[in-house]
């Protein structure tokens, strides 16, 4: 086993010197400015319609053309509407109350417990 003389001191050793020079180089590509997707906020998107000009009575005569669209498009809403209504009402109430002629029930004996119970609760076999 032989022994190497130590290293003088203000020589670096290969493998330190490359090391150092990784470390360098990472530090100065981890603090270079990356683009974000953020940098175009203010700027309009492109094909987006340009800000309002011209007068008033120009921006109105823009507007017109769209008028049978957006009668249609208001007489579709409409009947949707009211459909929705129409189906709504059909739907009963969350605390609607329903009677059941529960009589012939009890003439065949079909009851659970007293028959002058203060609640009556129907069960689904009921209706089979």
């Amino acid at each position: 086993m032989e022994l190497r003389p130590p290293v003088p001191t203000g020589k670096m050793q290969p493998m330190k010197r490359l090391a150092s020079i990784a470390v360098v180089l990472l530090a100065a590509t981890a603090c270079e400015k990356q683009p974000s997707k953020l940098d175009n906020v203010g700027k309009p998107m492109p094909g987006a319609a340009a800000p309002a000009s011209g007068s008033l009575e120009e921006r109105v005569a823009r507007l017109e053309k769209y008028s049978e669209a957006l009668d249609f498009l208001q007489k579709v809403y409409d009947q949707q509407k009211q459909q929705a209504d129409q189906q709504e009402a059909r739907e009963p109430a969350p605390d609607a109350v329903f009677a059941v002629d529960i009589a012939p029930n009890l003439q065949l004996g079909q009851i659970d417990g007293p028959a002058q119970a203060a609640v009556t609760i129907i069960e689904a076999w009921d209706f089979a």
